[in-house]
């Protein structure tokens, strides 16, 4: 009889049992084995959206840094510039839902202020640099005709309409040409950044203010570094440093007409100066091998020495040596830079 009773216990234990838990526990071992089969499948829907995304992306010219959670992408591109066109192309992207993208801030550059230098040279005269109009660039013109005769003049300025004046009335300089006459020797009018910088060596003092009072109506800060006579060394060293850049031939010891006209002014400076000895030193950019670079370098720095003694500069009073690709002005990792640091310096020997 006890028997007979426990069993029925049990079965009504089991009977007691709720028959929702075996569908429970099946759901969630679906579920389980479906998330598991997920996860490699949604990493493969990844990997492949940023490949294409990627591919797209360099087609289009844009080199980014590409991720994706799901069918939701982010994209990194380097400038401001390439975001809207990223956006486009990545949304493009068959399979992918959304992209973000995300750029640094773009960076307003202000556009390069006028730029010019009128280089007067004993009844000579070479304009160069680079104005905002073609009007202050005819006004100097005409005005250095005027004052210099018209085969006197070399004008080499150049016009760029996203140059900024800035408030600099740069066909003022007309009448610092005719302040410094015919008579004034290596005379530099340098405007640069709303300064305009006077070197070279008149014949009085009257003439150097006349410069100055006229270099005044161009902008309010003027230096005035003219000499009168003969200039002491330091004089000489910042009327040569303010000469223009002396341009060669590409890959060439062959100097250009330009940088003639700077040779030429040059020679003025030392005959209006004739206790005054120079070292001539040429450097080059990083372009090419250094042994071409040295080679170059001494080439340059030889022609302009032999210009000069062809010009009338006696050869003793001058050295030239070459540094090749050593001794750069600054990093040369542009072409802007490169530019700089081609050049030929002319060093006053103390």
């Amino acid at each position: 009889m006890a028997a007979t009773t426990t069993t029925r216990t049990v079965r009504h234990e089991l009977r007691k049992v709720n028959p929702w838990v075996p569908i429970v526990v099946g759901v969630v071992g679906l579920a389980a084995l479906v998330g598991a089969a997920e996860v490699p499948f949604r990493h493969h829907i990844e990997a492949v959206l940023t490949d294409h995304t990627k591919v797209a992306l360099s087609n289009a010219g844009i080199d980014a840094e590409v991720s994706f959670t799901g069918r939701d992408g982010t994209v990194r591109v380097d400038s401001a510039d390439e975001k809207q066109k990223a956006e486009e192309v990545s949304g493009g992207v068959e399979g992918v839902r959304v992209v973000t993208v995300i750029a640094p801030p773009k960076v307003e550059v202000p556009p390069s202020p006028v730029a010019v230098k009128l280089l007067v040279d004993a009844g000579k005269v070479t304009l160069t640099g680079t104005v905002s109009d073609a009007a202050a660039k005819s006004t100097l013109g005409d005005a250095a005709k005027t004052a210099f005769g018209a085969d006197n003049v070399l004008d080499e300025v150049t016009v760029d309409a996203k140059r900024s004046s800035d408030g600099v009335k740069v066909a003022a300089l007309a009448p610092v040409l005719a302040a410094l006459g015919k008579e004034t020797k290596a005379g530099v009018v340098d405007l640069q950044g709303g300064t305009v910088t006077l070197t070279g060596t008149v014949v009085s003092q009257q003439v150097k203010d006349q410069a100055e009072a006229a270099a005044r109506e161009v902008t309010g800060i003027v230096r005035n570094d003219l000499a009168i006579g003969e200039a002491k060394a330091e004089q000489v060293q910042t009327q040569l440093v303010a000469l223009p850049t002396v341009e060669f031939e590409n890959n060439s010891a062959t100097l250009t007409p330009q940088g003639q006209a700077v040779v030429a002014n040059v020679a003025s400076i030392l005959k209006a100066n004739p206790s005054i000895r120079i070292s001539i030193e040429g450097h080059t950019d990083s372009t090419g091998t250094e042994v071409r670079n040295q080679a170059l370098s001494e080439a340059r720095a030889k022609t302009v020495l032999d210009t000069l003694v062809a010009q009338g500069i006696a050869a003793e009073r001058m050295s030239s040596k070459g540094f090749g690709e050593s001794r750069p002005k600054v990093p040369d990792t542009s072409d802007a830079a490169k530019a700089i640091n081609r050049r030929v310096e002319f060093i006053v020997q103390q």
